[in-house]
């Protein structure tokens, strides 16, 4: 049997349907709703749902939840705990009704309020606020050992009881080493109560009340009276998912918040960078939506790096080549040798053999066309066939010295236009890409020794002979190759800087990046679990304040009932503000006047507020709990807020189990005079803590000790004492009757309303006998004869308690009282 783990579900289906309501009555989007019943679930849910995960969710369930089954107290057995030495015993009827158990201070009563919290709990509240001194003191001093304490509980329909015991052996030092064990109804074992689930019922309703309980609602912080009183509201599961909405929604905040902080350090550190992509990244982070696409485009653009006129520049020319200094010398080799060829020629008759050969090549033509004849240019010679074939001997030979020179005149030609390839030092190293590096460099002046061997090689280098061309080819070509080495190595060195540096704030833009994406869904997410909280927010105070509504309403009638002559006029109660600023409110007027309770309360009417903010809590119908453990109320209260504090008891008795221990002889007083049903127990101690329990006006003694003070009232005729003594005495044996009549059938497991409407029902004293006697109110024929079994004085006095009031005189007063004592003992 669980009726704790009974209540918290039924609270939970109950609350879930309330939360299905609201949702269907607002414009709420299926996102929000999925996010708020998900938050409800647990955190794996709520994140599957932010996932986009497919979570099972919750659905109205239409089953009705069976209610908690009702328990009671049966008995509290103490020994060696507190100021009980040896063992004793509070025995109470498992049902609803007003028990008050009174003794002096130091009686030892207390000690048994105190076992039932620390059975039940495994702790006292009473503890809490006291000095080692006060906590060490759980020992008897007197008769330590066996330490031990038993409550039985006995749950509504039961045969048997719930016995629920903590022990402490010789050796143990410390209360909290005390030995829990549970003999559950059903014969189960357990090693306490929260294995029945009763610790969540315990915790929320508190069906204890102590000094400590009542002084908290003066020396507690705001937030701590707020959170005795909230859990009566089974409003966790909502607190938890507006808890789990707002933890989200603070990490998105921070995610979101370290996106545009790293964005802004990025984009700062970025514009110090010299390098377009950095700058280029600057500008795009710079904007207030910033391209996320065209940033992941400039960082796979990156390794090309086609953007940068520097950083292009620089690989042209570190990708260059200048022919080698081998190259160069035999361009320069060449060149003079092809200049010695030619200027030999010209000192030789091949330096005119073309000339000649034109000459002579005419003549013949000459010849050709005119035949025999003088040579018209000297007019001596003949032309003549002989003259034609010296001349064609001679055109051979000239032939071949022509082609010799134009083979020394081709050669230099080819070598001087080598060197012309070789002196176009701009074809293979720009002049754009120079003043690029020159721009960049830290060591500019590189490129300007390498324009100077440059000039060095290449001023006048068109007007110059090929051979002094040779020449300077050979001294100052390797120079310039050491300058453009020297440059090559310092651009080399520029891009690797240049690329170590890209590289660092590349790999910090692409996780930015990654971030950056992630906060666009997250910005999406954001604004569904806001959505999602401002809703559960709001619906969460909505509801809180629903279901506070019957808390504040009874604790405003228990205070106006306590409240008697105060001029303080409460106006409610109220659960205020939320996380941090949680409190409970008292508004209140003073003759008229707005103010707040607390400021303007004596002690006695604080002690009155107390009972008016927590019996609500402890006597809440969803608690299992069908009892209420009340320690020391009266306090400081006035007479007149002690008669509202006993018909406040008697109200609560009416549906409760109602246990008083107090000191303060007044509560009992008030309890008789105001003619309140009340067992009351009578609490001494005696040396070595040895401490007696008696009954003490209970219902049946109550009434004959009435009957007495009417018979022994002199003044009174004896036709008026009659109808008052009798009456007393019939109520007497109703009483008797009732209790033995609740006791076995209860017992039987039948449930207590059963039991009290089976009692009203039974109008008269021959059914109320009836159904005591043999359980049916309609065998009256048999009373009289079952109570003649006592004796035949038993039927005489029950005939005389019926008939008296109509028949006054009939039976002696004096041996009425005595024998409706005995008839009552029996019945009972």
């Amino acid at each position: 049997m669980t009726p704790g783990r009974e209540t918290r579900m039924g609270w939970d289906q109950s609350l879930l349907d309330q939360v299905f309501d609201r949702l269907a009555e607002d414009d709420v989007s299926d996102a929000v709703i999925d996010l708020v019943l998900a938050a409800y679930v647990g955190d794996e849910a709520l994140g599957g749902v932010l996932a986009g995960e497919s979570v099972d969710l919750p659905e109205r369930d239409p089953t009705q939840r069976p209610r908690p089954q009702p328990l009671y107290l049966e008995s509290i057995t103490v020994a060696g705990f507190r100021g009980v030495g040896p063992q004793q015993s509070v025995r109470l009827q498992p049902h609803a009704g007003l028990t008050l158990v009174v003794g002096r201070n130091g009686s030892g009563k207390s000690s048994f309020a105190e076992a039932v919290e620390l059975a039940l709990t495994g702790d006292s509240a009473r503890w809490a606020d006291r000095n080692s001194v006060f906590k060490d003191g759980w020992r008897n001093l007197h008769h330590g050992s066996p330490c031990e304490i038993e409550v039985q509980v006995r749950a509504e329909g039961a045969s048997k009881p719930i016995r629920v015991r903590r022990t402490w052996r010789d050796d143990h030092t410390d209360a909290g080493q005390g030995i829990g064990s549970v003999l559950a109804d059903d014969g189960q074992r357990y090693t306490g109560t929260t294995e029945l689930g009763w610790r969540k019922s315990l915790d929320a309703y508190r069906p204890f009340l102590t000094a400590s309980d009542l002084g908290r609602l003066i020396t507690s912080k705001p937030s701590g009276l707020f959170d005795a009183l909230a859990p009566i509201l089974g409003m966790d599961p909502l607190v938890d998912a507006d808890d789990r909405l707002m933890r989200v929604r603070r990490t998105l905040n921070d995610q979101i918040s370290t996106v545009k902080t790293a964005r802004a350090a990025l984009r700062d550190a970025l514009s110090l960078v010299d390098d377009q992509r950095a700058r280029a990244a600057s500008a795009l982070l710079a904007k207030r939506t910033v391209d996320l696409d065209a940033l992941d485009q400039l960082l796979a653009d990156a390794g090309s790096d086609t953007t940068d006129p520097a950083a292009v520049a620089a690989r042209r020319l570190v990708a260059a080549a200048l022919p080698d200094a081998g190259y160069a010398t035999e361009v320069a080799d060449e060149l003079a040798a092809a200049t010695a060829q030619v200027a030999g020629l010209a000192t030789t008759r091949a330096g005119t053999a073309d000339q000649a050969a034109q000459l002579l090549r005419m003549a013949v033509a000459f010849h050709d066309d005119y035949g025999d004849g003088s040579c018209p240019v000297c007019g001596a010679g003949t032309l003549d066939a002989a003259w034609r074939g010296r001349a064609e001997s001679t055109l051979d030979r000239l032939q071949r010295d022509t082609v010799a020179a134009e083979g020394a005149h081709r050669r230099l030609r080819e070598a001087q236009a080598r060197a012309v390839r070789l002196l176009d030092l701009d074809r293979r190293v720009s002049v754009h890409d120079l003043e690029a590096m020159a721009g960049v460099l830290d060591q500019p002046e590189a490129v300007k020794r390498y324009r100077a061997r440059v000039d060095d090689l290449c001023a006048d280098a068109a007007s110059l002979p090929p051979d002094q061309l040779a020449a300077r080819l050979r001294t100052t070509y390797l120079p310039l190759l050491d300058a453009f080495t020297e440059l090559q190595e310092l651009t080399s060195a520029w891009l690797r800087q240049r690329h170590d540096a890209w590289r660092e704030h590349a790999v910090a833009l692409q996780g930015w990046l990654s971030q950056a994406r992630a906060g666009v869904e997250n910005d999406a997410k954001l604004k569904l679990v806001s959505a999602a909280r401002d809703w559960l927010k709001t619906a969460l105070s909505a509801l809180r304040d629903q279901r506070f509504e019957p808390f504040a309403q009874r604790s405003q009638q228990i205070w106006e009932e306590l409240r008697q002559e105060s001029n303080v006029e409460l106006s409610g109660m109220r659960l205020d503000g939320t996380n941090t600023r949680r409190k409970i409110s008292f508004p209140a007027k003073v003759d008229g006047t707005d103010t707040s309770a607390m400021a303007v309360m004596s002690q006695g009417e604080l002690q009155a507020l107390g009972l008016s903010v927590f019996l609500p809590r402890a006597c809440a119908d969803d608690s299992p709990f069908r009892f209420v453990i009340i320690d020391d109320p009266v306090q400081s209260m006035d007479p007149s807020k002690v008669d509202g504090l006993a018909q406040v008891l008697a109200s609560l008795a009416e549906t409760r189990q109602v246990v008083v221990f107090t000191h303060d002889n007044r509560l009992p007083e008030a309890v008789r005079r105001l003619r309140i049903e009340a067992t009351i127990w009578a609490v001494t101690r005696r040396d070595g803590s040895e401490v007696e329990i008696r009954k003490n006006s209970d219902p049946v003694d109550r009434y004959l000790a009435d009957a007495t003070a009417i018979l022994k009232a002199e003044e009174l005729a004896d036709n008026a004492r009659y109808p008052l003594v009798s009456g007393f005495c019939r109520s007497a044996l109703e009483a008797a009757c009732h209790e033995r009549i609740r006791r076995e059938r209860i017992a039987r497991g039948e449930r207590h309303g059963d039991v009290e409407e089976l009692i009203e029902k039974a109008l008269t004293l021959n059914q109320v006998a009836a159904l005591a006697l043999f359980g049916d109110m309609h065998q009256g024929g048999k009373v009289l004869g079952r109570l003649n079994r006592f004796g035949g004085w038993a039927g005489d006095v029950f005939q005389a308690c019926k008939q008296g009031v109509h028949r006054p005189g009939m039976f002696d007063l004096a041996v009425l009282v005595r024998d409706s004592r005995r008839l009552a003992e029996e019945l009972r």
